[in-house]
């Protein structure tokens, strides 16, 4: 079983969100022999669950681990979008 040991709001630094990007926030399962995971997941969708600090995650992990890695490659990609319009600004 895991539970959620923490909810924090996803630091965004300087960049704001995209309109229309539902607000992160970083949560952090431990199971029952003390194994820690953290990742990315939209505030509303654990309001919409009614999930908070100290309830059982209600997923697999192992599907948490892959979309973890989704995740990754999204956040790849806009990083390289937001680096093309960067540049693409400072050539006007």
């Amino acid at each position: 079983m895991w539970t959620i040991t923490s909810i924090e709001e996803t630091d965004y630094g300087c960049e704001e969100r995209m309109p229309g990007e539902p607000l992160m926030v970083l949560v952090t399962l431990e199971n029952d022999f003390g194994r820690e995971i953290s990742f990315e997941c939209a505030d509303n969708w654990l309001l919409a669950q009614e999930l908070d600090e100290g309830d059982e995650w209600p997923e697999d992990i192992e599907a948490i681990d892959a979309s973890g890695a989704m995740s990754d490659e999204m956040s790849q990609w806009m990083d390289n979008y937001y680096r093309a319009v960067e540049e693409m600004e400072g050539e006007a």
